[in-house]
C-alpha cells in the first residue's frame, strides 16, 4: 500500500541530511502516516529500530538501511535508489519498467523502493515506486536560450534516466540528442569516436561522477574553453579541471573552493552576465 512504500522509505531515508529527496520522502511520511505523527521520540519510528544504514553513493545509485522489527526481533533490509538499480537488484519487473517510463514521459522521476523477503537479507523484492516532481529552474529555459545566442554551446549532465533527461531537454527548448553515459567510456570505440559523440551531444544521461571529469577533458582535448556548474563534492573535481568552474548556489564547501565563480543566488541566469562582463572586459584590453 501507499503506507508501505512511505514507512519502508522513512526508514531508508537519512536523518538530517541535507538532501532534497530525502527531505521530501520524509516530509511526506511524517505528513502521511499516523504512526509518525504522534509518536513520543521524533528520532525513532514506534514498533521499528533501524540498526545500520548506508547512505546514497553516486556510484551505486542507492541508500540501505537494516531495520529490527522489536516485537519479533525479525530483521529486514530495505533498498531505496534509482529506479533501473532497484529493479536490478529485484531480478527485473516488467510492469515497474513500464511504470517508470509512463511517469518519465509526464516529465516525473521516479524512486524505487524494494525491501529482503521474511528470513533472508539478500533477496529483495519490489515494494514500490515513489514519484518526485523536479523541475528545470524557471530561469534555466532562458539561460540557455541566452548562451546559444552568444555562442555558447549548453549541455545537460544528470544523473537522471535517459527518457526523463530527454523530456527535460525538450522543455528547456534543447534539442533532444542525449546520449546515455555508457558512451563515454566504451571499451570498444576509439578516443576519436568518443570524443565526437561528446562534441555532438546536447547531454548525457545516467552519468556518475567520473563521467562529469570526463566529458571536460574530452572537450578540452579538441581545444574547446568548458565552463562547468556543479554543487556537490563529487563535483569539485570537474570544477577544477574546467577552464571556468561555477559552483552554484547552495552547493557543498568542496565545489566552493574548486571552482572559479561563485554564485550566491539560486537559478543560473547569472552565468550569462558573467559572459558578458568577461567579454568587455576582453574588448576593453584590446
Amino acid at each position: 500500500t501507499k503506507n508501505d512504500i512511505l514507512l519502508l522509505s522513512y526508514l531508508s531515508a537519512e536523518p538530517g541530511a541535507n538532501d532534497p529527496i530525502e527531505s521530501a520522502v520524509r516530509f511526506a511520511a511524517e505528513n502521511d502516516l499516523e504512526i509518525l505523527k504522534s509518536r513520543p521520540n521524533k528520532h525513532e519510528v514506534p514498533g521499528y529500530k533501524v540498526t545500520g544504514f548506508v547512505p546514497f553513493n553516486p556510484n551505486t545509485k542507492m541508500s540501505n538501511a537494516t531495520v529490527v522489527i522489536n516485537e519479533t526481533n525479525e530483521v529486514f533490509r530495505v533498498a531505496k535508489g534509482a529506479p533501473q538499480v532497484i529493479i536490478k537488484l529485484v531480478g527485473g519487473n516488467d510492469d515497474a519498467v513500464h511504470a517508470v517510463n509512463t511517469l518519465a514521459g509526464r516529465g516525473l522521476r521516479a524512486l524505487g523502493v524494494a525491501r529482503t523477503i521474511p528470513g533472508d537479507l539478500e533477496t529483495y523484492e519490489l515494494v514500490g515506486m515513489i514519484t518526485l516532481l523536479d523541475p528545470p529552474r524557471p530561469d534555466s529555459a532562458e539561460t540557455i536560450r541566452r548562451c546559444n545566442e552568444y555562442g555558447v554551446e549548453v549541455k545537460m549532465i544528470t544523473g537522471d534516466q535517459l527518457i526523463i533527461a530527454k523530456e527535460v531537454a525538450h522543455r528547456l527548448g534543447m534539442s533532444r540528442v542525449i546520449l546515455d553515459a555508457g558512451h563515454l567510456v566504451d571499451p570498444e570505440k576509439s578516443e576519436e569516436e568518443v570524443t565526437q559523440h561528446c562534441e555532438r551531444a546536447d547531454g548525457f544521461a545516467q552519468v556518475i561522477p567520473e563521467h562529469k571529469y570526463r566529458v571536460v577533458e574530452l572537450l578540452q582535448k579538441r581545444g574547446l574553453l568548458v565552463g562547468m556548474t556543479g554543487d556537490g563534492v563529487n563535483d569539485a573535481p570537474a570544477l577544477k579541471k574546467a577552464n571556468v568552474g561555477i559552483a552554484v548556489h547552495g552547493c557543498t564547501d568542496a565545489a566552493r573552493s574548486a571552482a572559479d565563480i561563485v554564485l550566491l543566488a539560486p537559478g543560473l541566469s547569472t552565468i550569462v552576465d558573467g559572459i558578458t562582463t568577461s567579454r568587455a572586459i576582453f574588448q576593453r584590453m584590446r
